[in-house]
This record gives structure tokens, C-alpha cells and sequence, in this order.
């Protein structure tokens, strides 16, 4: 049998699916016969799409051209996927040789239908990158006959999601917004409206149309980092008084010009064959069941991303180096003592300490701070602050805590902390939120190159700020317990707080996929009632797993351990998106009902998509 996958008689070695000019057979493309190998099959089957949405993903790809500088990108992306295997080789994180990718990439169309749903998602949650897609196919005049279903389109998505995590793509994106604000409370536009304007870049990339004008508000970072990072369009962003945000060409120059404008003054815009605005989408929120999926997600580098989010709040926090380096150095002091099992700890208890790795106690703690988050090494003061946390006891370290938040919650200025105010910024909050974030990333092992979302540090903020809230006028035990995330014998006694404990995929997860979902990453029951709890999940292309499912130890440094990979679980030639455990000793995948024992150790050796 050939080794080639025909696609209406054409087959991927030719470079091309369809036509670049005239007009589609649709005949021909319903009765098309595809001829493939076994092992091209299961790929399809593994990635849960179907012949014809791969067909309709390529025709919808074939509408816009990379150039040299776009290629390049996408090849350099492709190249430096990789994946693990689990112990015994029974799943496999993150992609691999027998990805569906390879399957894509093998003909320049998939290149680029892997470059339009891997930017869709990287900002958008996949339902609404399908949604987007949806539209295209429609603006194309395709049959509907021929469309793939909503759930069909969401699978082509998610097997191109993570494909751009670990590149600038995102990040570029953002910077076409400008505002910190912005990113923060960035909604989408009209779905209708995202795909006119990528059909009008579309038309731009193939010589169709010198430039296109877009107008409109947050989803326009978007479309300019699309033109500018994918296709290597000239690209000139302004606000709404005409500041220039950002330009690698001049005005008159520039092949896509982008305006941001306030959704009341849209509507006074003349509409032409080149301009396009994008307008507000009300009908997602009630398209999802939760307004997460109308959120767009941008990253940020780490060397900023305290500043990106937080603005003046965070500049106002590192004016106060002794008191936030007090406090930082006090946590560290804390968690060595537990970790390292001092006896004199009072009545804080261990049952749920989880800080057992070297980089999250002690000294550490204290150079975790300043690794993750390179703008607090800059604060003049901190370091040598928080490098006295040794010689520290702990009791007086308790002390160094409860006043340190005392002095924070006074200079803080939101409406928590002083009556009266209507900032939601809270610097206490902010304090906690760089404790949790230097907790959960110290047994975190991921590629330095994928960056946190902002959306995903704010709710890091939002969850520290809501407990503040609670305990805000309380003190000694109730305030160490917010501060420390410690379980302070009578304030945290029932198995609900003590179950959280247990959720170490979450925090990651919300960081770099900009999504919250705690819940269904705690313990379930399964059909026989045995609780289960999540080691491995996928969330918007990106791989969470837990240290245990490559490796079997004793060591508790160990245990909170947590590898991000872009791709997806596989097991043989299927894919899930979550691997549940049962504490009967066996690992239950979330779309398989038979429970998979796991028997065998064996080391994880890297697997690269390209390269094999």
C-alpha cells in the first residue's frame, strides 16, 4: 500500500490539497476515496478527527500563504515538540512520532491549518477557535453539507493546541494591546467578525489586497499578532487617540493598521472592502456554559509579568523592601522548619505540608523568589533581606509574619484594607499571591520559553484576595493560616480544606493555561465509590502530569513534583485529556472505563515530533 494520504486524489507529497486558483470539485471532494496506510489511520482515530475535517481544515488553510519568515517559525515550532513516556511506555505526554501532527505538517497546507488552530487556541479557548473556524468555512462559500460538526472542529483544534506555547506568538499578541488593563479584562469579539478580519489578512498574504483597516477593541491584539508573527505582515497599531502602540513599518507603509476604538464609536466607522471592526459578542456568553470561554488568554515574559499585571500596585509593594522581604524570608523560615522537621513548630500541623523540595523551603525559597520572578532581584534591598532567613527562630519568624501583614494591609490602599476605597488591588493579597506562585513553581519542571498567562496570575491574585477577605480582621491563628496556606490546628478542620491539599495540577494549570478548574482536578469517585485524584490533565495544549507516573520514590521532595509539556496523553493509538488514580493502586484514564495497573519503573527518555 502506498505510504501517501490521498486527499481527493491528491496526495500530501505533492505539497498541496487544493487548489490555489479556481474553483473546488465538491462532487469530486464528497466521493473523494481516501487512500492511506493502518498507520495513518490510527493517527486520525488516536486524534479523534475525521478524514473530511482534515480535508475541510486544509481547505480552509489553503486560503492564505506563509512566507519564508513564516515557515521558518512554524518549522522551528514543530521542530522542538517533544513528549515523554511514562514507566513500562504505557502513556505517552506531549507529542510524538505518531502524533496526528506528522500526519499535517507532511504538506504545506497542514503547516499552515497547524499555524491558524494552534494561534486560535493559544488565545482563545478551543470551543471558541472552532466557533472561528465554523465562520471561515462558511465566508469561503463551502457547502454546508461538507461543514464539520462544532465537536468535529474542536477535535482538529485541540490536536494543533500547545504547537505555539513555546514560541513569542502570544506574547507578541499582547504587546499589540498595549495596556496592562486591557490584557486583564480582555473579552471577545464577535466570532463573525474575527473571521472577516482573518479572511482579510488572508487576502493581504496572497497579494489579493495591498492593506486591510481593522477597528475595534481587545481581540484586535489578535488579528495583529496573527499578521505580524505567522504571516510577516507590516503591521501598525494605535489606540484610541492615535498613540502609537506598536509599528514595524510607517503608516503608509503598513499592510494591516489597527485602531482601537470604543464599541459606541463603531458604529459611526464606514465599512469598506478593506476595513473591518470587531465588535463585542454577547451570543458567547451564552453559547458557554462559563464566561471563561469568552476570556482571551495572553502570556508574559517572566522578566516583567509582576509589572504586566499589577502596574503601579506592584512598583508601590517594592518600595517597601524590608517589609515584603521580611515576609518572604519569614514563609521561607516556616516551611524549612516543617519541611526539615524541626520539633518546636507549635501547633502548625504537617498531615497537608507539601513544600518538601529543596527550591521551596529555606534559603531555597529565598532564591526561587528572585529565579522565577527577575524584577524582585532588581528591587534594591529584598535579596539581602531575605537571605537572613537561616539564622531565624521560628517563633520569631511567626512574629516577623503577623506584623510584616499588618504593615502591608496599612499601606495598602484597596477596599479590603482601608474603608472607603474602590481598589480591587490588594498589596497583602499581591504579597500572598508571589508566596503561592514561588510554591507551586518551585516543583514545577517545564521549557523556560513557556510563559505564564496574565489572566492565569490574576487569579492567583483573586483567589489570595478572596481569602484575605475572609480573615482580613482576624488575627494570629486565622491570619497565619491565609499567609502561610498552612493548616493551623482550628482553623482549617474539615476534610474539605484538607482535600485541596491534594490538588497539585491546578495551580499550574491556571498559570500557564490561563483556565480555573480546580474542582475537577480533586478527588471523584468512581462507579464503586473509591476516591480518585488527578495526575495527569490537559488543559488548552498543554500536558500536566505528576513526577509519579514516570517514576516510583520514596522521597517526599518528590511527591509535589509537576511536568508541563505541550501535546496530549496518549495510550497506544488513543488520546484523553485526563489519567485519574485510585488509591486501590490503579491509574483509571477519564474516557476509559477498565482500570490500567501500573507495575514497571522505567526512565522516561525525551521523544522529539521531527526527529523520528
Amino acid at each position: 500500500m502506498s505510504s501517501d494520504t490521498r486527499i481527493g486524489g491528491l496526495a500530501e507529497g505533492d505539497g498541496t490539497v487544493f487548489a490555489q486558483n479556481g474553483q473546488v470539485d465538491w462532487v469530486a471532494f464528497g466521493q473523494s476515496i481516501w487512500s492511506t496506510t493502518s498507520a495513518t489511520l490510527q493517527r486520525f482515530a488516536s486524534s479523534g478527527v475525521q478524514p473530511i475535517t482534515f480535508g475541510a481544515g486544509l481547505k480552509i488553510a489553503s486560503t492564505f500563504t506563509l512566507d519564508r519568515v513564516g515557515k521558518e517559525r512554524m518549522h522551528m515550532a514543530l521542530e522542538n515538540l517533544q513528549g515523554f513516556w511514562s514507566f513500562e511506555k504505557l502513556l505517552h505526554f506531549g507529542f510524538g512520532a505518531r502524533s496526528f501532527l506528522n500526519v499535517m505538517a507532511d504538506a504545506q497546507s497542514g503547516v499552515n491549518c497547524i499555524a491558524l488552530c494552534s494561534a486560535l487556541s493559544e488565545v482563545h479557548s478551543e470551543h471558541a477557535a472552532a466557533w472561528i473556524l465554523d465562520e471561515l468555512w462558511k465566508l469561503e462559500g463551502c457547502p454546508a453539507a461538507f461543514l464539520p460538526s462544532h465537536s468535529q472542529l474542536t477535535a482538529l483544534v485541540r490536536a494543533c493546541s500547545g504547537v505555539l506555547s513555546r514560541t513569542e506568538f502570544s506574547h507578541i499578541s499582547a504587546t499589540m494591546l498595549g495596556h496592562t488593563l486591557k490584557i486583564r479584562d480582555a473579552d471577545m469579539s464577535n466570532i463573525e467578525d474575527i473571521a472577516k478580519a482573518l479572511r482579510g489578512l488572508f487576502r493581504v498574504s496572497k497579494g489579493e489586497v495591498a492593506r486591510i483597516t481593522v477597528f475595534g477593541g481587545t481581540n484586535c491584539a489578535f488579528i495583529a499578532g496573527f499578521a505580524n508573527w505567522i504571516l510577516s505582515l507590516k503591521v501598525y497599531v494605535e489606540d484610541e487617540a492615535g498613540g502609537l502602540i506598536y509599528r514595524d513599518a510607517d503608516f503608509e507603509e503598513a499592510q494591516l493598521v489597527v485602531t482601537y476604538c470604543q464599541q459606541a464609536s463603531l458604529s459611526t466607522i464606514q465599512i469598506s472592502s478593506t476595513t473591518y471592526i470587531l465588535r463585542n459578542d454577547d451570543e458567547m456568553f451564552m453559547r458557554n456554559q462559563t464566561l471563561q470561554e469568552a476570556n482571551l488568554t495572553f502570556r508574559t515574559p517572566w522578566d516583567s509579568c509582576l509589572t504586566r499585571v499589577f502596574g503601579t500596585n506592584f512598583a508601590t509593594l517594592t518600595e517597601a523592601p524590608i517589609i515584603l522581604g521580611g515576609f518572604l524570608k519569614s514563609v521561607a523560615r516556616v516551611y524549612q522548619a516543617l519541611a526539615l522537621g524541626e520539633s518546636d513548630v507549635g501547633k502548625f500541623s504537617r498531615a497537608t505540608f507539601v513544600n518538601f523540595a529543596e527550591p521551596s523551603y529555606g534559603i531555597g525559597f529565598v532564591t526561587s523568589v528572585v529565579s522565577i520572578f527577575p524584577e524582585l532581584d532588581h528591587v534594591s534591598g529584598l535579596l539581602d533581606e531575605m537571605q537572613l532567613a537561616l539564622n531565624v527562630p521560628f517563633k520569631q519568624a511567626v512574629r516577623v509574619i503577623e506584623q510584616t501583614v499588618l504593615n502591608l494591609k496599612q499601606l495598602c490602599q484597596c477596599d479590603i484594607c482601608t474603608h472607603g476605597s474602590t481598589l480591587t488591588t490588594c498589596k497583602v493579597a499581591l504579597a500572598f499571591s508571589i508566596r503561592e506562585m514561588v510554591s507551586t513553581l518551585s516543583c514545577v519542571t517545564r521549557d523556560d520559553k513557556i510563559l505564564p498567562t496574565v489572566r492565569g496570575i490574576d487569579f492567583v491574585h483573586g483567589r489570595q484576595r478572596a481569602n484575605w477577605q475572609v480573615r482580613s480582621k482576624a488575627g494570629g491563628r486565622p491570619l497565619l493560616a491565609t499567609a502561610l496556606d498552612l493548616d493551623e490546628e482550628g482553623v482549617y478542620g474539615d476534610d474539605a480544606d484538607r482535600i485541596k491539599k491534594f490538588d497539585r495540577l491546578s495551580h499550574p494549570m491556571e498559570l500557564f493555561s490561563g483556565y480555573s478548574d480546580h474542582g475537577r482536578y480533586v478527588a471523584v469517585g468512581n462507579v464503586h465509590g473509591e476516591p480518585q485524584y488527578c495526575t495527569a490533565a490537559v488543559n488548552q495544549g498543554l500536558c500536566y502530569f505528576l513526577d509519579c507516573l514516570r517514576s516510583i520514590s520514596s522521597l517526599a521532595e518528590n511527591a509535589r513534583t509537576v511536568h508541563v509539556v505541550p501535546g496530549p496523553i496518549h495510550m497506544g493509538d488513543k488520546t484523553f485529556n485526563h489519567v485519574y488514580d485510585t488509591l486501590g493502586g490503579s491509574e483509571v484514564l477519564s474516557t476509559e472505563p477498565a482500570p490500567v495497573k501500573f507495575d514497571i519503573l522505567e526512565t522516561c527518555q525525551p521523544t522529539s515530533i521531527l526527529r523520528q
